[in-house]
């Protein structure tokens, strides 16, 4: 498989964006501050099976499921693109230009895991046996016992020696343990309750420099999400990911994959999350 069309990061953020015209007005703020996803019923002590397109034969992805305490105790859809697309991503990379194997990346609001577990599995095949700087850390500010479970039901111990659950709460000051700047961020299906955008914002600037890439899968769930993608847009260059094989799919389902990379301080741009 090989890459379709390149994703520009740094092409001109205020051109005409396909994306943005597809959430439609940020003025519309029907429902915001106390909107989160719908689910039917809470799932407590279930599991889903999951298998990705590049995946290793046979192997599978069993995540437990527990929203007793949340939204974030299950899988999601913009999850289930994210993962997709990692596994994509990494099949085209190369020595001289590597993906998640030897370079450190952070899960944001990872809930059940699955994207962080993911991310371990294709970092820890395609890393060497002595392959020290690889890394993956899987946070959110819950969910921290359902995460390790899943954790600790799917991956190898040579997986689970580059994997590190930690708690991490948007907008409020980074533990000792977590060193950034990362090589990679991920975020699937962050971005629902406004309350939290200039946080998660606010959390992206401190975890990232230039060199970060920044991967977001988004559904569209009320024109208000565009707040979040315009605010966002003062600070880092963004762009849609078109060159998924899935992309056509998914875009009919009001899922999107974004790339962000922090503007430059060339840029002239200040830190003001407001």
């Amino acid at each position: 498989m090989v890459l379709t069309k390149n994703v520009d990061l740094d092409s001109d953020p205020d051109d005409p964006d396909v994306f943005l015209s597809r959430l439609g007005s940020a003025t519309d703020s029907e429902g915001e501050d106390t909107f989160i996803p719908t689910q039917e019923k809470p799932r407590i002590g279930t599991s889903v099976d999951l298998s990705f397109d590049g995946m290793p034969a046979g192997r599978t992805i069993r995540i437990a499921e527990d929203s007793s305490g949340g939204c974030g105790g299950k899988t999601w859809e913009a999850a289930s693109v994210m993962c997709n697309y990692l596994v994509f991503r990494q099949a085209n990379a190369t020595p001289e230009a590597p993906f998640l194997n030897g370079r450190r990346t952070i899960e944001l609001g990872a809930g059940t895991g699955v994207v962080g577990i993911l991310a371990a599995m294709e970092a820890a095949r395609a890393s060497g046996a002595d392959d020290a700087s690889t890394e993956v850390i899987i946070t959110d500010m819950l969910f921290l016992d359902l995460m390790r479970k899943n954790v600790e039901l799917n991956l190898t111990e040579r997986e689970r020696e580059i994997v590190r659950v930690e708690q991490l709460t948007w907008g409020k000051p980074l533990s000792q343990s977590i060193k950034p700047p990362y090589d990679i961020i991920i975020a699937s299906d962050c971005v629902y309750l406004e309350a939290a955008f200039d946080p998660l914002i606010q959390t992206l600037q401190e975890l990232s420099d230039d060199r970060t890439e920044i991967i977001i899968a988004s559904k569209k769930r009320r024109k208000a999400d565009k707040k979040f993608f315009v605010k966002l847009r003062k600070y880092f260059n963004v762009k849609e990911v078109k060159d998924d094989p899935h992309y056509e799919s998914y875009i009919r389902g009001s899922l999107s994959i974004l790339c962000a990379r922090k503007k430059s301080m060339l840029q002239g741009q200040e830190v003001n999350y407001k």
